[in-house]
């Protein structure tokens, strides 16, 4: 029993090592996610504004050609003008004149306000393409560590869980699918040391039973409140832990 503890102890220490590295597997492509969504976030909006500038340079042009036809139409307003027999055709021409007029300068107000709302639009966009362009870059040396931190912590992992197999055979399986569900449940810790008769998982005081039979490792003892196994780090030390002479 007291070699199925420390293999339990052992495992246990394993799998909290290995979890420092899990966890940052996990975190890593997150925050590389996180990064991409932020890239294509504002692209799209970079895409909306290049839209919109889109839309405001093609209504300009149409307004330019309608400035052009009501210029050509002022023109012709004014020959007729000249041409004009008597009062009658001559007040006729100037009030056509005075609406060609009026038209050309509410056409002249549009395009200006057109104009400067291009112009705003465009110091918007170039300002956004350059934070696009500082993301690209930082997103991409980002995930240039990421990918080498991913592989040393691959390594790492591997490097840790060597000889975990051999210790989980030596552990019956019915007490290792327990400790596997406690370790789903309790953040990744399965097994916690007993100390002062304390739960080392979660400071819980422990009744005295459950503390000598931890102590003299006899059986595989559970926290009451958060389920993990037990052990007592000090039944599991051999002679040349505890100074005792061996035979």
């Amino acid at each position: 029993m007291i070699e199925q503890l420390a293999a339990l102890a052992k495992i246990a220490d394993i799998d909290a090592e290995a979890l420092r590295s899990d966890t940052e597997l996990k975190e890593i492509p997150e925050r590389i996610a996180e990064l991409d969504g932020d890239v294509k976030r504002l692209g799209e909006l970079l895409e909306a504004e290049r839209a919109e500038v889109r839309d405001a340079t093609t209504l300009l042009s149409t307004q330019e050609e309608e400035m052009q036809n009501q210029s050509q139409a002022l023109a012709r307003s004014k020959a007729k003008s000249a041409r004009a027999r008597n009062t009658r055709e001559v007040d006729a021409v100037e009030r056509e004149l005075e609406v060609i007029r009026r038209q050309m300068k509410e056409r002249e107000e549009e395009r200006a306000k057109l104009r400067a709302a291009i112009e705003k639009r465009n110091g918007s966009l170039n300002k956004h393409e350059k934070e696009l362009a500082e993301l690209q870059k930082f997103a991409g040396e980002e995930k240039h560590k990421a990918d080498a931190r991913l592989i040393e912590l691959q390594a790492e992992r591997e490097r840790v869980m060597a000889g975990r197999r051999e210790l989980a055979a030596m552990i019956p399986p019915e007490v290792l699918r327990r400790y596997d569900m406690v370790r789903e449940k309790r953040a990744g810790i399965g097994a916690a040391a007993v100390k002062n008769g304390i739960c080392a998982g979660c400071h819980t005081s422990l009744r005295p039973n459950q503390v000598i039979a931890a102590m003299r490792g006899e059986t595989f003892e559970q926290c009451p409140r958060c389920q993990r196994l037990l052990f007592s780090p000090d039944s599991l030390k051999g002679p040349a832990d505890t100074g005792t002479p061996s035979d």
